[in-house]
């Protein structure tokens, strides 16, 4: 079965181009113009990967994403927008998405960021055989994506979050640098990695820290990157 992406943009003469740019590639590809007609598209269709543009003035592509990961929704989502200031990446990746491309871009490097993203997706499918990863009272459970802090309740994450809270866990006690978690996390180095990592490190601390035995649990340090403290008892001051 041929790998199905979305590509959701209001602008009909980019999204030909660029399915013709994805079919040449061996992809499926369908579009839509319509945020409200892509959720829905995404909730009953199999589809593999969304590409999404984010066109100013609306920015309802920022809106999607948010909606998709509030519905628990594990398809992996590219946004791609002319916005590429620091803090537009920024916007990106705390809503959700799994990466972020500048438009306009080159074709043969959009190609490479989507073979990169569906690799990622496709190893969290490999990991749905009951694989868990545990660090003293707490586990993280790679099949259904979920995370389970001292008190025994499961907190569900994305699989870009599981990632990333796998290389820590992995590595417990161990301070793991913001360039090993950009790689080990989605594939590649980037020039937005700092930026990127500690978003998804302050969306994974509301997450898994909610409980106060758990408040603390990843610790930063300063200049270097992470660590998930194994033998943490809970505090209410987080670095």
């Amino acid at each position: 079965m041929m790998t199905h992406i979305l590509i959701v943009d209001n602008d009909p003469l980019h999204a030909k181009m660029l399915s013709f740019l994805l079919a040449d590639a061996g992809y499926e590809a369908s579009t839509l113009a319509d945020t409200h007609a892509a959720a829905a598209a995404i909730s009953r269709e199999a589809i593999d990967l969304t590409l999404l543009a984010v066109t100013p003035p609306s920015l309802d592509g920022f809106a999607l994403c948010t909606r998709l990961r509030r519905q628990h929704s594990d398809t992996p989502v590219i946004l791609m927008s002319e916005l590429h200031t620091p803090d537009h990446l920024v916007q990106g990746f705390a809503q959700g998405a799994d990466d972020y491309v500048a438009r306009p871009y080159d074709p043969a490097e959009l190609i490479a960021r989507v073979q990169a993203v569906l690799r990622r997706y496709r190893r969290v499918e490999r990991h749905r055989f009951g694989a868990e990863v545990r660090v003293g009272a707490r586990s993280l459970d790679l099949g259904t994506l979920a995370f389970s802090g001292a008190a025994g309740r499961p907190v569900s994450v994305t699989p870009t979050e599981m990632r990333l809270l796998e290389c820590l866990m992995r590595n417990a006690d161990a301070v793991i640098p913001r360039e090993t978690l950009i790689v080990q996390t989605w594939g590649y180095d980037s020039e937005s990695a700092d930026n990127r990592v500690d978003v998804y490190i302050q969306r994974l601390r509301r997450k898994i820290e909610a409980h106060p035995q758990d408040r603390g649990l990843i610790r930063t340090v300063r200049g270097v990157g992470y660590c998930f403290q194994s033998n943490h008892e809970g505090t209410s001051d987080v670095a």
